[in-house]
């Protein structure tokens, strides 16, 4: 699954899923989880920390981070990896972080990609399920400039032959791209051929907020992103998910792709009205998979880009409006993100990816 996170958007606060999770005690995943508790592993990209502290003062203390008695939404729907590495990742400080990575592993849940002062992934998680070896990787390049881009993604294909003879499937759990589009940006297409050629079994992407298909290249599974799967964005397109269901069988890998949609109470429901959108999104995907077409749609990934961090300007003031009561103690704070030197996300692009925006300043 895609991007799961159990806090609010600022444009939500005090009115989004971790309200709804704290007031109606809600279980996110009740209406998947006929499909989770049969799974061998769930695997998801944590697009929050849990914690009880934050280095940031409010409202932002409370944007994008769950209190850590939410972990038991993972453990009781059998979520058993979660990718860390992301742009929001370090967004409560290093101390938030590194108590998220202790609560999950005390859980019994395994984490990937971000580590306690590692901020690229150079051994995997390995799961060994029926005697089969099956390693896990994950990375995000989100907001890299291009070169640390292509130098990043050189860097993890290494990690991937390097690992390759001792595992039988291969796992690489990648945030990139770009938002709110459902083509992946030629970049993308282009850095999951090589990571398949490098011997990744499959790419599990994620950070569009929006989904973008997936097809088989060989006996390869190529997902660049699965969207939101349990988020606190109410926007139409992105409340279209799904669950890629992989089976191996006599070492193939075989696939479902089943799409949900996320009610108002931010629970995925099965969706089965949908597969005919799916079924396009897919094809837009196959052709961009086809040598050198990918550009063709370049342009139409910037329009579509473009057109929605408008739309969710748009959207994130009209909803800060209509409760402004609830931000006026802290105009100031908001002042500063506006105008000063305060940011909604935390990590650094580039080769310096495990710093923090507030050890800038």
């Amino acid at each position: 699954m895609g991007d799961v996170m159990f806090g609010e958007l600022l444009e939500n606060y005090r009115r989004g899923l971790g309200t709804a999770l704290e007031r109606r005690g809600i279980d996110p995943f009740e209406h998947a989880a006929p499909v989770l508790k049969r799974a061998h592993l769930n695997v998801v990209n944590l697009e929050c920390v849990f914690s009880d502290r934050s280095m940031r003062k409010k409202p932002f203390s409370d944007i994008l981070v769950s209190p850590s008695k939410f972990v038991i939404h993972l453990v009781e729907s059998n979520i058993n990896i979660v990718n860390t590495a992301n742009n929001h990742a370090l967004d409560h400080g290093r101390e938030a972080f590194e108590g998220s990575l202790e609560l999950l592993a005390h859980h019994g849940i395994k984490t990937i990609g971000y580590r306690k002062n590692s901020f690229f992934q150079e051994e995997p998680a390995v799961m060994e399920l029926e005697g089969r070896k099956i390693g896990f990787l994950g990375y995000n390049i989100s907001n890299f400039p291009d070169e640390d881009k292509k130098r990043r993604i050189a860097r993890i294909a290494g990690v991937v032959k390097g690992i390759r003879p001792s595992l039988d499937t291969i796992v690489v759990s990648m945030h990139w791209g770009e938002e709110y589009t459902n083509i992946p940006p030629p970049y993308v297409v282009a850095f999951g051929r090589e990571l398949l050629e490098a011997g990744c079994d499959i790419i599990h992407g994620h950070h569009s907020h929006r989904i973008q298909g997936v097809l088989r290249d060989g006996g390869r599974i190529f997902a660049p992103s699965l969207g939101n799967f349990v988020f606190d964005q109410m926007v139409d397109e992105n409340r279209l998910t799904a669950i890629l269901q992989v089976e191996i069988r006599d070492g193939e890998l075989d696939f479902r792709y089943s799409p949900y949609y996320m009610n108002d109470l931010y629970q995925p429901v099965p969706a089965p009205l949908h597969e005919g959108y799916i079924g396009k999104i897919d094809g837009l995907l196959a052709e961009c998979w086809e040598e050198g077409r990918a550009a063709l749609h370049e342009e139409a990934v910037r329009k579509m880009v473009e057109e929605g961090h408008r739309k969710n300007r748009l959207r994130m003031r009209t909803r800060m409006l209509s409760h402004f009561w609830d931000y006026l103690p802290y105009t100031a704070g908001l002042l500063s993100l506006a105008f000063g030197n305060e940011r909604l996300f935390s990590v650094i692009g580039g080769e310096e990816e495990g710093r923090v925006a507030a050890d800038d300043g």
